[in-house]
């Protein structure tokens, strides 16, 4: 039998688990050493169930609406998912990254912004550009990636040199030049072909947000930037911190 792939036990999970609730398969696709990093869920597969028991308990739409999955990327034992959520009267942009042991969904981390009305326009947190160009070369987009946040961060007037001509900014409420002079440390990099994904903690004016960034790579430039960022909580419902 062909063994999976971890995007492909990823989107299964979305659909059978998340979307259709089906909460007999959450031992078929989470490890039992799960281990929560949302601020909100309580740490291991108890806490995962208990969120999930709490989701059977909303109305259910009347018709099932287009899927939230936008765009995922996979790399390693990492893959990260871009989501576009209506969720108890809002519209919220989550990014969400898992790593995968043996097959299973072992670790979690999430992001998450509400989309507002400047996100109502042919410009939001999560159109643009889906498919990933499979024949661009990864390593080379994650050097890029690298290499802008080593720079950017050191001299902000070095940030133009990094975008393309057309550069499409997906957050106009907090662009990725906006960062400039803000303390971040990139915890980890998620790249497949033209698409990087970085997991970043931010610290400013004495507070600390998780950071989500989705880049697509053209030319050895930076096409387009989506990114969400969330501030951390100084309670979370385990001990695992954001990142």
């Amino acid at each position: 039998m062909e063994q999976k792939s971890n995007k492909t036990i990823v989107l299964e999970c979305y659909r059978k688990i998340i979307r259709d609730l089906d909460l007999a398969l959450v031992d078929s696709y989470v490890s039992d050493n799960y281990i929560q990093h949302s601020p909100t869920v309580k740490d291991g597969k108890e806490g995962l169930l208990e969120m999930l028991t709490f989701l059977k308990t909303l109305p259910k739409p009347a018709e099932q609406g287009p899927s939230p999955i936008i765009r995922v990327i996979a790399d390693g034992d990492l893959v990260a998912v871009h989501l576009d959520v209506k969720f108890m009267g809002q519209r919220v942009a989550v990014i969400d990254i898992f790593r995968l042991l043996d097959g299973k969904i072992t670790e979690h981390w999430d992001t998450g912004q509400t989309l507002t009305g400047e996100d109502t326009g042919l410009v939001t947190m999560t159109n643009g550009t889906s498919v990933i160009d499979e024949a661009a070369d990864t390593n080379s987009s994650k050097i890029l990636i690298n290499s802008f946040f080593d720079k950017v961060f050191e001299n902000s007037n070095a940030a133009g040199k990094y975008l393309t001509a057309d550069y499409i900014e997906h957050n106009t409420a907090n662009s990725l030049l906006s960062d400039a002079d803000r303390i971040v440390k990139v915890h980890r990099v998620i790249g497949e072909g033209d698409f990087v994904v970085t997991h970043c903690e931010c610290v400013t004016s004495g507070k600390t947000f998780a950071q989500m960034h989705i880049f697509r790579v053209e030319a050895n430039k930076i096409a387009e930037h989506w990114g969400l960022e969330q501030e951390v909580p100084d309670v979370m419902a385990h001990g695992n911190g954001m990142f």
